[in-house]
């Protein structure tokens, strides 16, 4: 497979038809296209103007759709888990419903949209893979769940099924607790390896490029700068920033002033975003529906440029030592030093940036140190540790 592309920013900005358009481009262009929605509200089906089903369905040459649905994602993928997890609080007393309902642990839709993404890439069907996400505070939580998950999966459940076979008849006289069987160790197990590649998969800035849709508008800036630094906070790589609805100077006295703040925000975003490919797309006179339009938009869009290529390369966090002097750099360019939380737990580097929090699993020169100071210097933190 060449490429994953994913679209986030902040709702209304125009992300389906963004992703819809680049979808319809590369199609155009003869590769093989997949669009999915991980949007619980979907829209790809408005988008085309055709209905697009859970499973990939055809819309045209070249060119394939799928809206995820949450609750056959989770029966797909977690079903042995969630009976496991069901039948354990079920034993601690609750009733069968609350149950069944706790058993849907948060992460569980995020990470059912992702392994749908695994699926997708073992099966080489497709060349391209382009994500219509969901607003940015949940597409957070699906790009930081593989990480996550893969933490509280070795913290948690670090037994293996070996181990379990000799302890399970051990503690089974002395707890009510049900202990997990294989096929549950099992799908634990293979979830485990699962998120880890799938982690690799959107974390390689070669293989995945993850683009900003924005609005000139004040709020959809100031969530794009918020966007953009957790998304480096996670070690992903932006590499594109599209400015969706941008008025035409022609547009009329009636725009005047939405024009006089849309030019200050083009100007502070061209500032702001220094090491980002910056595409802007005038807004259009009509919807953009159906196939014929968007591959109109995508060409209106991207124009000589090739969607597929790589316009940039971070390299989010580095570790450097030098003359005795231990420091973790991190590209955190719109975080404020006084919302940061830093400190080292068992050999982990744990960085909260106000509400997201990553745990760094420090290289082995790093893990007995403690941060003890850090600074701004241009965009960057550097955490120095001893």
């Amino acid at each position: 497979m060449e490429k994953i592309i994913l679209y986030t920013g902040k709702g209304g900005v125009g992300k389906t038809s963004i992703a819809a358009a680049t979808a319809s481009l590369l199609a155009g262009k003869g590769k093989r296209t997949l669009i999915i929605s991980t949007d619980p509200a979907h829209s790809l089906s408005d988008a085309f103007e055709t209905q697009i089903g859970n499973s990939p369905t055809e819309i045209g040459d070249n060119l394939w759709g799928q809206e995820i649905s949450v609750i056959e994602a989770i029966n797909s993928h977690w079903k042995e888990l969630k009976m496991y997890l069901t039948g354990l609080f079920q034993s601690q007393g609750l009733d069968p419903s609350t149950a069944e309902e706790i058993a849907t642990l948060p992460g569980f839709e995020e990470a059912s949209h992702l392994l749908y993404l695994e699926d997708h890439i073992k099966s080489g069907k497709y060349d391209v893979i382009v994500m219509d996400s969901a607003p940015t505070g949940e597409s957070l939580k699906l790009l930081s769940f593989p990480e996550a998950m893969s933490w509280y999966m070795e913290k948690i459940f670090p037994i293996g099924r070996t181990t379990a076979k000799v302890i399970r008849p051990l503690v089974r006289p002395f707890t009510s607790i049900p202990f997990p069987n294989d096929e549950v160790l099992g799908n634990m197990e293979s979830l485990y390896n699962s998120l880890k590649r799938i982690r690799d998969y959107l974390a390689d800035p070669d293989l995945t490029s993850i683009r900003l849709v924005t609005n000139p508008n004040r709020m959809s800036f100031n969530e794009t700068k918020r966007a953009y630094t957790y998304l480096l906070l996670y070690g992903y790589n932006v590499d594109a920033l599209i400015i969706n609805k941008v008025y035409p100077p022609e547009s009329g006295e009636f725009f005047k002033l939405w024009i006089k703040v849309q030019d200050e925000i083009l100007k502070e975003t061209n500032d702001a975003f220094p090491d980002l490919k910056l595409f802007s797309l005038k807004i259009s006179k009509s919807e953009t529906l159906g196939r014929v339009d968007l591959e109109k938009m995508g060409k209106d869009l991207y124009r000589d440029e090739d969607p597929l290529a790589v316009f940039t390369k971070a390299k989010p966090v580095t570790y450097e030592k030098s003359n005795g002097k231990y420091t973790v750099k991190m590209k955190l360019p719109f975080a404020s030093k006084e919302k940061i939380n830093l400190f080292n737990s068992k050999g982990e580097l744990v960085v909260e940036v106000e509400n997201w929090r990553r745990i760094f699993y420090l290289p082995t020169t790093f893990s007995d140190k403690n941060p003890v100071s850090a600074e701004f210097i241009n965009g960057e933190l550097n955490i120095e540790m001893v």
